[in-house]
């Protein structure tokens, strides 16, 4: 069986370079690194993780924690976060939370039990006890960063969006094209005001921009929802706010899933997109290019967002940056064509 000892005769260096290598460490010469990746390529040698993480009391693994993952926005987030991981010598263990803070606490235990080196988190809703466990982690020497969302703990990185002025701009671009009487598509959580979640925050920049812009808006929410947004409660809110007869020229949702339903059940009723009614997303999915018509969105730069919160992260775990980092990326409009001027 191949050693760590052949691959630093073959390299002609030091067996402690070699596990400097291997474990991901900054602080090897590029002349090394470059002839043990070398030597153990042309020797085949496989490290024993596991024997390393015991002996060292950390592994390569890191745990990347995420509400769900089969939303297009979940899944860009997490390739993102993956392969950046990957190419830096690291293996990412992906969990859903559901947004249950139990499952959060119990993956969280598993990334302890693992000798994880490092966590990204999407907190899950109850913020608390988020950083209860996040203290936890660090304090048993594991690198820590949020991504998407972050509850109030200044110690701890975090790489997020501009939401409220995601929503504010999103309601811009609505009454610039002359809309007065828009729908909103957003859960309870979101619609109530007092949270410190995405929704929230997105739904804070809608009502803002109302304020701001011009005298006569009307919103008008869906009924609330608690669960997660999808497509399947898209279409049922799209629906029900279309049926109400409240004369909405317009409908605002916060994710581009909703969004998507909410078209559904527009051509499902016979209502000509954009002529009759015009909508608009939140994300910048993929999806959001392919429909008929096109969806105009606010698009979050998911995969930097990823990058960053990865990249932040490494250096966390090799020492380059200790000092907590605060990244607030902004949206852009995409202007398609869900959403023309009100005639």
């Amino acid at each position: 069986m191949i050693t760590i000892k052949d691959v630093a005769r073959r390299a002609n260096v030091s067996i402690a370079t070699v596990s400097r290598v291997v474990n991901g460490y900054a602080h090897v010469r590029p002349e090394l690194r470059e002839a043990v990746a070398k030597a153990i390529e042309e020797l085949g040698y496989r490290p024993n993780g596991l024997a390393s993480s015991f002996r060292t009391q950390q592994s390569n693994v890191v745990g990347v924690l995420l509400r769900q993952q089969r939303t297009p926005f979940s899944s860009a987030l997490a390739y993102a976060i993956e392969t950046t991981m990957f190419d830096e010598g690291y293996r990412v263990l992906l969990c859903s939370t559901n947004g249950d803070p139990d499952r959060e606490q119990a993956y969280l235990a598993t990334m302890l039990e693992m000798r994880a080196q490092g966590v990204i988190v999407r907190p899950s809703g109850a913020a608390s006890r988020t950083v209860r466990q996040v203290e936890m982690l660090r304090e048993r020497g594991i690198s820590v960063a949020f991504v998407d969302m972050k509850p109030r703990i200044a110690a701890v990185s975090a790489v997020l969006c501009d939401n409220f002025s995601g929503g504010y701009e999103g309601m811009r671009h609505l009454i610039e094209l002359g809309h007065r009487r828009i729908g909103v598509v957003a859960g309870r959580i979101a619609q109530k005001g007092g949270a410190s979640d995405v929704g929230s925050e997105r739904v804070r920049g809608i009502r803002q921009a109302a304020r701001d812009l011009a005298s006569d808006v009307e919103i008008v929410f869906c009924a609330p929802f608690e669960a997660t947004a999808s497509f399947e409660i898209g279409r049922e809110a799209g629906a029900e706010l279309i049926s109400a007869g409240r004369g909405l020229t317009a409908i605002f949702a916060t994710t581009d899933m909703l969004a998507l339903g909410v078209m559904h059940s527009a051509h499902a009723m016979g209502i000509e997109l954009p002529r009759d009614l015009s909508i608009l997303g939140y994300d910048g999915v993929l999806e959001s290019a392919v429909t008929f018509p096109t969806l105009s969105t606010i698009a979050q730069p998911i995969h930097e967002m990823g990058q960053i919160a990865a990249r932040t992260l490494i250096d966390h775990m090799r020492g380059v940056s200790t000092a907590p980092r605060q990244v607030v990326l902004e949206n852009t409009l995409i202007r398609r064509d869900s959403t023309i001027a009100l005639r």
